[in-house]
């Protein structure tokens, strides 16, 4: 069994290497205390590792070697877990075992410490109720800041083929194909066209698949999906390889050409539960952006069309038809301008108000995201880096959302827009039908 993991502390060499450390005046203590909890049965030692964290935690007699006997296990979860991807990805990718132990291995076994080493920042944010100490220390250790960084370095990016497809906007596809991968045009129409249909069907059932408590993982699409996206796995696999690469290189990651070879994700064994807990938060992020957004778009419409019926010549009924032609027909201004009978250009404008639109859309959106993303945070980060996000969240939110205004502002530019295409665009077509009963 495993109980030396309380009394050996992996640490790190001179010489770059990592190997187990013997701490004798823990061991002789533990022997000494806890006896009845030394005889190797996995219900025994976990008493004991309770115990030990009850007595760090309450101060007690000892709690300094309760706390370094605590550090020394966990220290081993730390090895696992790097182990654990160096035997997964370091070959293809070219790491050791050893080089991601040299970012996230900084406990030298003095006790005190001068500072906080990893391990001890594990336990200090390590909840009993939610997790094995274990699962937390694996957690913690995969999300590591710096050990993502390295990997990106490196030109791994941990989220599967279909958290990415679900994640990315028709707009960004056609610029990263466009810009980044320097796809023809052909090429960019069909990856966008490709990407629509995936997303319609694929989140769908998705979102059906969470409401009736389904797996939480993402999982390939079935033969059925395939059929009505009328594509195959190996299509979509391409696509998302292309976003995966300029996700890598945004990153600062490697960014090399388009690889076939990359590992194929759905086949490598589940050994770290933290690419689904990111796939998985992406996922949750992703849909209550839109869900927030439908609600800041109708509410926004709405006091708009509440507004214009109030003016001496209402004006309310022509604003809808004007955004639907705008939005959902892909019309020009000048266009509608005249077929809605507003006389000229300027006038139309006015009344639509695009970028006062926006940014009344914006003004609804970012409060309502705010709680509802930090409580699904909540789920997936430790109570230090939940401290860490309500610092920034806002700021975040903000930037994503101004990404996603930007974006329309940029396709409504366009004098050859046709169906919509932009995040918001999508789905202002899908809210205003409920304004303008007539046309339904």
């Amino acid at each position: 069994m495993t109980i030396f993991r309380y009394w050996q502390l992996i640490r790190m060499t001179s010489a770059g290497e990592y190997q187990a450390h013997l701490l004798s005046q823990v061991q002789e203590w533990l022997q000494q205390a806890f006896a009845d909890s030394l005889n190797y049965t996995d219900a025994q030692t976990s008493d004991l590792q309770k115990a030990l964290l009850d007595r760090w935690r309450s101060k007690a007699a000892q709690a300094d070697l309760a706390l370094l006997s605590l550090r020394c296990f966990v220290s081993h979860q730390i090895r696992d877990a790097c182990h654990r991807l160096a035997q997964k990805f370091g070959h293809h990718y070219g790491f050791t075992t050893a080089e991601l132990l040299a970012v996230v291995l900084d406990d030298d076994g003095r006790s005190p410490s001068p500072y906080r080493p990893f391990t001890q920042q594990i336990l200090e944010s390590y909840d009993p109720d939610r997790a094995a100490l274990s699962t937390w220390s694996s957690r913690l250790t995969c999300n590591h800041p710096e050990l993502d960084q390295l990997l990106l370095e490196k030109g791994l990016y941990r989220i599967s083929d279909w958290a990415i497809l679900n994640d990315t906007s028709l707009g960004q596809v056609e610029k990263i194909l466009r810009t980044f991968h320097l796809c023809s045009e052909y090429e960019v129409t069909a990856g966008v066209a490709l990407l629509e249909r995936y997303q319609r069907v694929y989140c769908r059932d998705r979102l059906a698949q969470r409401q009736n408590g389904g797996a939480r993982r993402c999982q390939p699409p079935k033969s059925g999906q395939l059929r009505e996206m009328n594509t195959t796995l190996e299509q979509l696999k391409h696509l998302a390889d292309q976003l995966r690469q300029y996700r890598i290189h945004v990153r600062g990651g490697s960014s090399g050409p388009y690889r076939p070879e990359v590992p194929d994700w759905d086949q490598l064994p589940d050994l770290t539960p933290v690419p689904d807990e990111q796939e998985e938060f992406l996922g949750a992020f992703r849909q209550a952006v839109e869900q927030g957004l439908e609600g800041a778009i109708a509410q926004v419409i709405a006091a708009n069309i509440t507004r214009l019926s109030q003016k001496k010549t209402p004006e309310d009924s022509v604003y809808v038809q004007g955004l639907h032609r705008f939005y959902c027909l892909g019309q020009t201004i000048s266009a509608l301008a005249t077929e809605l009978g507003l006389g000229n250009f300027a006038k139309a404008r006015r009344l639509l108000d695009l970028q006062r639109l926006r940014a009344d859309v914006r003004h609804r959106l970012i409060p309502t995201l705010y709680e509802q993303v930090r409580q699904e945070a909540a789920d997936y980060s430790s109570p230090e880096q939940l401290q860490r996000l309500d610092q920034t969240l806002e700021a975040i939110l903000a930037e994503h959302i101004d990404g996603l205004i930007a974006e329309d502002a940029a396709v409504a530019q366009s004098p050859n827009r046709s169906a919509p295409t932009s995040l918001f665009a999508r789905q202002l077509c899908a809210t205003i039908h409920q304004f303008m009963p007539a046309l339904e």
